[in-house]
């Protein structure tokens, strides 16, 4: 017998005022480009900071291969599919938005009650969700590429003026927490959830980072989901940058670095988030949770390539598909999994803004 429950709202510092534009075309909600950039911290000295951090050591060694976008074998059949077309807008990775918001109806281009038609035991529909903006992703369209790449393997740093900045699991900048409280009422406006979940049973599956842990607390505040899992394999493209290291379920030793890991922290995942369960599988987990207390996964001198991100994709849904009843998923992750989400179901590789929503219908093929 199912568990309801609803997600509790946890208080959040105070947000920036940002106004949902309708773009002249009428197709996308959107949010004004200057609202990417946080109040909370100034930015003077930042880029000069970035150029001393640059100039003080790269960030990899010879050895690393990065991460490969074109380095997947598309001819390789894998155990999932997204069987129909033309349904979602952001089938189409052309279509991608020009600046962080929603498409309208958030991508659908038939009726929701025709995409739920197709939901059945082999079938499910997933809401993928990007994280609202994170400091690293503030940081990175404030440096640019070339500067970023600089300090994005560096647990933070600090401006000439004293501005502290954390790369280590970053969390979400003010501008990051609007989008998802954004998000959160355009799901509650005009019976939303309800219509485009069908009103059927539908859990949640969120990425153990601190940016989307937040995220998944502001949007599905209130929201009747069946059941919330953390899991380990939808997190982000792990290794070398300290972004998307995670940090350890247990507190560290006297709030210090623990055993792996790149950067020292004060609390673990159980002690900051307490309306989250961590389970601890190991290794050979089959059910959603984490492998390990510590992040054994990220390595510092080696980025994991997307062939390899698809793959733990599949594994994903393999374990998804194994242990979830339900037929509507909310996924909160991040950007580079949810493009290898979508090749290792035949989608093409759609890149998402922070906080949007990108629906995807996924069957299991017969075996």
């Amino acid at each position: 017998m199912q568990r309801s429950f609803v997600v509790k709202r946890e208080a959040v510092p105070a947000v920036l005022v940002v106004t949902l534009l309708l773009a002249a075309s009428g197709s996308v909600l959107s949010v004004p480009a200057a609202s990417s950039r946080p109040d909370s911290k100034p930015v003077d000295n930042l880029v000069a900071a970035a150029q001393s951090a640059l100039r003080q050591g790269g960030k990899f060694s010879a050895a690393v291969t990065p991460e490969d976008a074109g380095d997947v074998d598309r001819h390789r059949k894998t155990s999932f599919t997204s069987p129909v077309d033309g349904y979602f807008i952001q089938e189409r990775a052309s279509r991608a938005l020009p600046e962080p918001g929603q498409h309208k109806n958030f991508g659908a281009l038939v009726a929701w009650d025709q995409v739920i038609s197709k939901l059945n035991a082999e079938t499910k529909l997933l809401f993928l969700i990007r994280h609202g903006q994170a400091w690293s992703n503030y940081l990175e369209e404030v440096l640019g590429p070339d500067l970023w790449y600089g300090v994005v393997s560096k647990c933070g740093f600090t401006t000439g003026n004293g501005t502290d900045y954390q790369i280590f699991d970053a969390e979400l900048t003010d501008a990051g927490q609007a989008q998802a409280e954004n998000l959160h009422a355009m799901l509650g406006r005009n019976s939303s959830y309800k219509t485009i979940t069908g009103n059927l049973p539908t859990r949640a599956i969120v990425s153990p980072l601190s940016r989307c842990l937040d995220t998944a607390s502001i949007v599905l505040a209130d929201m009747p989901v069946t059941n919330i899992n953390t899991e380990e394999l939808i997190r982000e493209t792990l290794g070398s940058d300290t972004c998307d290291a995670r940090r350890s379920v247990s507190d560290p030793p006297g709030g210090g670095k623990p055993e792996t890991g790149p950067c020292a922290f004060d609390r673990g995942l159980k002690s900051k988030y307490p309306q989250y369960d961590f389970p601890v599988l190991g290794d050979d987990k089959t059910d959603f949770g984490l492998l390990t207390d510590d992040d054994h996964l990220w390595k510092k001198n080696k980025r994991e390539k997307q062939k390899h991100q698809v793959r733990r994709a599949e594994k994903f849904l393999e374990t998804l598909f194994n242990n979830a009843e339900e037929q509507v998923i909310f996924v909160v992750t991040h950007s580079g999994f949810i493009r290898s989400l979508l090749l290792a179901v035949d989608r093409e590789p759609y890149r998402p803004k922070n906080a949007e929503v990108v629906p995807a219908i996924i069957q299991m093929r017969n075996r």
